[in-house]
């Protein structure tokens, strides 16, 4: 940045204070981060940035994903819409299916199933509950 920007002629003992202060706030960063800092400096910046011009400048860094966190992200896209399009499925009476028991438990608290007390489960769309005798058959 040095070379890009100008700023104030400075003696030696004053620049290296300057020195210590940009490197005790900025140290923590990584070098990609501190790349970013100076690119955004050099790029919005008449004169050398000062330590709080720098923090604000390296506030807006993002590191890139990596390739692991796109793929966890996919993954777990994958399966948030396939469960949604069983819930779905299940609302309008389709078969339960071979699916995880914990989606089994999900439907059960959001209402699409029912657990029955030998712990299978059904649809609550074609549940038509046990079978209870008439009033003239009870007679």
């Amino acid at each position: 940045m040095s070379a890009a920007l100008p700023s104030k002629g400075l003696d030696e003992v004053t620049g290296k204070m300057k020195v210590a202060v940009y490197a005790s706030l900025l140290g923590s960063y990584s070098n990609e981060a501190l790349a970013f800092m100076a690119r955004s400096a050099c790029m919005t910046l008449d004169w050398f940035p000062t330590p709080r011009q720098c923090l604000e400048l390296i506030a807006d860094y993002r590191p890139p994903v990596s390739p692991q966190e796109i793929a966890l992200r996919l993954c777990s896209d994958f399966t948030n819409e396939q469960f949604e399009r069983w819930m779905i499925n299940l609302r309008e009476g389709q078969p339960i299916g071979d699916v995880p028991e914990q989606w089994k438990r999900i439907a059960v608290e959001q209402g699409p199933l029912r657990r029955l007390t030998d712990g299978t489960y059904v649809s609550r769309v074609l549940y038509q509950g046990p079978a209870k005798p008439y009033a003239s058959d009870a007679a």
